[in-house]
């Protein structure tokens, strides 16, 4: 999370506008998904699943 609020911190004071740590969250997770789409989906969009994921180990 540190390198993150830095992230922000600079886009901030480099550009002078506001940025939030949620857009850049939303900004990360729009560019990830379409990375995953170009890797995995032949470049096609992903369609929204609301199935219940398995639980993972906590990191």
């Amino acid at each position: 999370m540190a390198l993150s609020r830095a992230a922000v911190r600079l886009v901030r004071a480099t550009t002078g506008r506001a940025y939030s740590l949620r857009q850049f969250t939303e900004e990360a997770f729009a560019a990830q998904i379409q990375t995953i789409a170009d890797t995995y989906n032949d470049g096609r969009a992903i369609w929204p699943d609301d199935t219940p994921l398995e639980k993972g180990r906590s990191a």
